[in-house]
C-alpha cells in the first residue's frame, strides 16, 4: 500500500510539473501575441489546461481524503466559469466596439518604367 501511495506522490508531482510548464508557455505566448482576442483566447485555454492539470497532480499527492474531494469541486467550478468568463470579457469588447489591428493592405510596388 505505501508503494502505491508513493507513485501517486510522484504522478503529482510529474503534473504539477507539466501545470507549471503549461502555464509558462501561456504566459510566453501572452506576451507574444498582439491582438486582444488572440490574448484571451490563450488565456483561458491555458489557464484550463494549466489549472486542470496542476489540480489534478495537487489530488495525487493528497490521495483520498477530503482534501482532493474539495480540489475536485473546485476543479469542477473553475471549468464551469473560465470559458463563460472568457467569452463574457471578450463579447463586451466586441459590443463596445474594440476591433483588432489587421494588416491586409500591403503597400503596392512601384513599377519602374523603361524608355525602351
Amino acid at each position: 500500500m505505501e508503494a502505491v501511495s508513493g507513485i501517486l506522490v510522484v504522478i503529482g508531482q510529474i503534473l504539477v510539473f507539466i501545470g507549471l510548464i503549461i502555464s509558462g508557455f501561456g504566459v510566453y505566448a501572452v506576451l507574444r501575441l498582439d491582438s486582444f482576442y488572440s490574448r484571451s483566447v490563450v488565456t483561458s485555454k491555458v489557464e484550463a489546461m494549466g489549472f486542470v492539470t496542476i489540480t489534478v497532480g495537487a489530488m495525487c499527492i493528497a490521495g483520498f481524503s477530503i482534501l482532493s474531494l474539495k480540489l475536485f469541486i473546485i476543479l469542477i467550478f473553475e471549468l464551469l466559469t473560465v470559458s463563460s468568463g472568457a467569452h463574457a470579457i471578450v463579447r463586451s469588447a466586441w459590443i463596445s466596439g474594440y476591433r483588432s489591428r489587421t494588416v491586409t493592405d500591403t503597400p503596392k510596388k512601384q513599377e519602374v518604367q523603361s524608355d525602351g
